[in-house]
């Protein structure tokens, strides 16, 4: 039974090996195609939600290991229902939320006249 363990967890530690890898990938496609959008601010939301819709982990319900939220959340509507999917949902508002605040501050601080 150990040795059942040890492999799941190296399985686990390469699968999200394997995501960021993807999600890096992907993550530069998008920062290529969004650098011909003009407004700094627009070109910044496009891909800070795509980072957050990449890269925010989730427990899904009933386990302790974590997976995307985006697709824990889809996983869940689909087949379990709203309320099960509802706190990976959250999740995805805050890490949303969180870097509207993010890109606040920064467009906040090239606004401001050099003294």
């Amino acid at each position: 039974p150990d040795r059942m363990a040890g492999a799941a967890d190296v399985e686990y530690v390469v699968a999200w090996i394997v995501y960021a890898l993807a999600g890096g990938g992907l993550t530069f496609v998008w920062l290529r195609i969004t650098r011909h959008v003009r407004h700094s601010g627009w070109r910044d939301l496009l891909r800070g939600l795509a980072i957050v819709l990449i890269f925010t982990p989730w427990t899904p319900p009933g386990t302790t290991v974590y997976a995307p939220a985006t697709l824990v959340l889809l996983m869940g509507l689909t087949f379990e229902g709203t309320d099960s999917s509802f706190a990976s949902g959250v999740a995805l508002l805050v890490s949303a939320f969180l870097m509207l605040v993010v890109l606040t501050i920064r467009q906040v601080r090239r606004s401001r006249p050099v003294r």
